[in-house]
């Protein structure tokens, strides 16, 4: 206990009292210091880790072994330029195995293909037998000279029989790389052959067969795989994918859901299997499949098809919740803008559609469809003065722009101004789609305004009874001319279709006389 309060007491003195450090020693333990943090950066890999060992190296600047950390942490943050004023590190005395292995590295992401391959061997040649370095001189050779890599890896299997097998299907890998795909069978087979147990050559055999378009052979290979139990969401997809190609949709739905119980978020399977249960029209599963995905919060498209889904539920406020966050999450990604204020329109919010479309034509001015929509949107705002000039820009690029000819059509009929404008632009829509029904409507509706109401009704008759059941402003359109032509009960007929979503529809009705209602 006394030496404890000794040492309590000593501690607690002044800085006065304390032993000082020369200036050697100082030294050391600030380089002791910034290795240390340098270690245990690097070990929760944050990038900080090589400005600790450059100021390390400050403490001892001529410490190639500190010269030569700097070189492999640079290339661990895939920053060579980091390492280029400490590279010479080579040049400083002998170098061993580590050091040159390291240099090549270094040379390879510098593009020095041919100085990386003669470090590989002056590292080699300093230790042999040293796996790392031969796997990576290799890989390197494959992309320089695929003979001599091979070359390299069989005399591997010479000097260790027992990795022959093992060798063989490197090979077959390598020819793989290289698209020769019949000397890479040729290994794979002698792989398979000499250790029919091992699921290696047989997935690289099956990649071969797949490569090759022989879809049977690979489902063969991949059968084989998964009675020998090493079955895999990737082989089962890829299977399932097969089953596809030939119709066989139930066969493909089993493999795609055995890939999705192997690894639950399979891209490939959560992607196919959305696909077939929408084919189903079970849009909630594929919604599930969708968000299982691993891939799903890196996937703007797999938002939008999740809030289509959602819409296809009748579910608008989740599918318009969705698309707002991902408008969000994607950082106003414009495919998801433009839906997204598509969907802000059908919940008749039109001031954030307004806003969400402006930002996306300030950056793609070429974006033809959005440009409509910004022009639908400031008509449905009334902004007429802006929505006029959006449409002018519009048809001033493309005056066979049919969408945009009848907007500006039926707008100027609905203020009831320049209507002869008006009749201009629906003649120039019909002429280029003369079946579109929406344009009829916009002829019959410029008729209506004109006081042509026989001509109104005329060209009106030809819309189906389905189309105008289905499309309250149709229905509307057909119950106010049959209303100015003083035909009630016809008027009271379609005026019933639209009353519930259309006002003027709604007051219109209030005006017919009460037999015509009952």
């Amino acid at each position: 206990m006394k030496k404890y309060l000794t040492l309590v007491f000593c501690l607690a003195l002044s800085p006065a009292f304390a032993l000082s450090l020369n200036d050697e020693s100082k030294r050391e333990a600030r380089l002791f210091n910034d290795f240390l943090k340098a270690v245990y950066a690097q070990r929760a890999d944050d990038p900080k880790a090589f400005s600790y060992l450059e100021k390390a190296l400050e403490s001892d600047p001529d410490s190639k072994y500190l010269k030569r950390l700097l070189v492999s942490e640079a290339l661990a943050n895939e920053k060579p330029e980091w390492a280029d004023p400490y590279a010479g590190f080579v040049s400083q005395g002998e170098n061993d195995s580590d050091d040159w292995m390291v240099y090549a590295a270094y040379q390879w992401k510098k593009g020095n293909l041919s100085e990386a391959e003669k470090a590989y061997e002056s590292a080699l040649a300093l230790d042999p037998d040293n796996v790392r370095i031969l796997y990576q001189y290799v890989l390197l050779l494959s992309v320089t000279n695929l003979d001599k890599a091979v070359e390299k890896l069989l005399a591997l299997a010479e000097d260790y029989p027992g990795l022959t097998p093992a060798v063989y299907t490197e090979v077959g890998s390598l020819y793989l790389r290289a698209q020769n795909l019949q000397q890479a069978l040729a290994y794979y087979n002698k792989a398979v052959e000499m250790a029919p147990d091992d699921p290696a050559p047989r997935l690289g055999r099956g990649e071969v067969y797949e490569k090759s378009s022989q879809y049977f052979l690979m489902l063969h290979e991949f059968e084989e795989l998964e009675k020998m139990g090493y079955g895999n969401a990737g082989t089962f997809s890829r299977m399932a994918s097969v089953f596809l190609l030939v119709k066989d949709l139930p066969k493909a739905e089993e493999y795609f859901l055995k890939a999705k119980a192997d690894d639950n978020g399979d891209v490939p399977s959560a992607y196919f299997l959305a696909l077939i249960a929408e084919q189903k029209g079970d849009y909630s599963r594929a919604v599930g499949y969708l968000k299982d995905s691993a891939d799903y919060d890196k996937s703007s498209a797999k938002w939008l098809q999740v809030s289509f889904y959602l819409k296809r539920l009748n579910r608008p406020e989740e599918s318009l919740k969705t698309l707002a966050e991902a408008y969000r999450k994607f950082d106003g990604n414009v495919e998801i803008g433009y839906f997204y204020a598509l969907a802000l329109n059908d919940a008749k919010e039109y001031k954030k559609a307004a806003k969400v479309l402006k930002k996306i034509l300030e950056s793609n001015p070429a974006y033809e469809e959005a440009r409509l929509q910004y022009a639908f949107t400031l008509d449905s705002l009334k902004k007429y003065k802006e929505m006029d000039a959006q449409l002018e820009l519009l048809l001033e690029k493309n005056p066979k722009n049919a969408a945009a000819l009848n907007l500006y059509a039926y707008s100027l009929a609905e203020r009831n101004l320049r209507l002869s404008d008006a009749q201009e632009f629906i003649a120039r829509a019909l002429a280029v789609n003369p079946e579109e029904n929406a344009f009829i409507d916009t002829q019959a509706w410029i008729y209506f305004k004109q006081g042509k109401t026989e001509a109104a009704e005329n060209i009106l008759s030809a819309v189906p009874e389905e189309v105008v059941a289905a499309n309250p402003d149709i229905a509307y359109h057909r119950g106010a001319i049959w209303y100015e032509r003083g035909d009630f009960e016809r008027a009271r007929k379609y005026l019933d279709m639209a009353r519930g979503e259309i006002k003027e529809a709604a007051k219109l009705y209030k005006k017919l006389p009460k037999s015509a209602r009952q």
